[in-house]
């Protein structure tokens, strides 16, 4: 059972190590956060991968670690480290997921988890408090797949809701697998005497823990490794030709002051405008999937129904026909 225990260890760390080589290498050659987010995510899990197979396979044959130690939280200045990087991670992803862009106060929701957690190391070590500490991360992932749920049940442009959809059945087996952790922490603290006795390379071990990363890492590489090809490199990105701030004899217009008006004129959609308005500072194609965090394919979309909308083009008919709608040509004009 030990040597099953061991290859199956080193599998787990196998399938983490590669799941974050597609996500490197789309990183490298895209440079979008959601990439380092995901690169990130998986070395967190593979710090905990590689504390537990010491635990298991060098303190405990060793002597160093004694099965009485594991009745109580071990290493919890590490545990809370990884759980808290974990959730700001997945909270990235989210966003992204979401089309919702980070603000600094969002930190501020790791915070509860890390007060539960210390307040919990200072505690009697009962079963109920392990259990405890143990679950903060689980609870956590499975408030942010409500939260999930709720972005998608209110979005209101379809090809956001169309988009967000796409990741419904992962979000979906995620919440699902965090139940079983739950659960399975449960019967193993509950019963911790038994396991430690037997079979103590297994009492610090979550199966459903496994299968819940084993689930992420196959889902990254699934959604990754078709990209590679289709990701273009930064540097041999094609350069947009460039629009320059003054169009047409207009000198120091601002273009962003017509977008309120053409919005309204055309009848475009909030997504629609935020897109014109990036477009309005002269920002890429590339620019615009990083800042509103949307696909390259979801930005072609929007470009080509702002055209239709407006009957232009090109960039450079649209952007000298948000000129025309400029207050500061207007008064030109008069």
């Amino acid at each position: 059972m030990e040597k099953v225990i061991f290859f199956y260890s080193v599998i787990l760390i196998s399938v983490c190590a590669a799941s974050i080589s597609p996500a490197g290498i789309l990183y490298l050659r895209t440079k979008k956060p959601q990439y380092l987010y995901l690169i990130l995510l998986f070395v967190c899990w593979l710090v905990e991968l590689v504390e537990l197979h010491y635990i298991v396979f060098v303190g405990l044959p060793t002597g160093l670690i004694h099965p009485e130690d594991l009745n109580h939280i071990s290493y919890p200045a590490l545990r809370i480290g990884i759980s808290a990087g974990i959730l700001l991670l997945d909270l990235l992803i989210l966003l992204w997921i979401t089309g919702r862009k980070w603000k600094n106060r969002d930190v501020l929701t790791i915070l509860p988890m890390l007060a539960a957690c210390i307040y919990l190391v200072f505690q009697p070590q009962t079963e109920l408090v392990v259990w405890l500490f143990y679950s903060v991360r689980q609870f956590y992932r499975m408030g942010y797949c409500a939260w999930f749920g709720i972005c998608l049940f209110l979005e209101q442009e379809p090809e956001r809701r169309e988009e967000m959809g796409r990741h419904t059945l992962p979000v979906f087996g995620v919440f699902l697998l965090n139940i079983c952790i739950l659960l399975e922490d449960s019967l193993v603290i509950s019963h911790i005497d038994f396991f430690l006795s037997d079979i103590p390379y297994i009492s610090e071990r979550n199966f459903s823990e496994n299968f819940l990363w084993m689930f992420l890492c196959i889902y990254s590489m699934g959604r990754c490794i078709p990209q590679i090809d289709k990701a273009p490199s930064v540097r041999e990105a094609p350069e947009e030709p460039s629009i320059p701030p003054t169009v047409s004899g207009f000198a120091g217009t601002n273009l962003r002051e017509g977008v309120p008006v053409f919005t309204q004129r055309y009848k475009l959609t909030p997504r629609e405008a935020e897109i014109l308005r990036c477009m309005a500072d002269h920002k890429s194609t590339a620019e615009i999937c990083e800042e509103l965090y949307i696909s390259m394919g979801t930005v072609k979309t929007h470009t080509h129904n702002i055209y239709s909308k407006v009957n232009v083009k090109s960039k450079n008919e649209l952007i000298k026909a948000l000129l025309n709608d400029s207050p500061q040509t207007e008064s030109k004009g008069e």
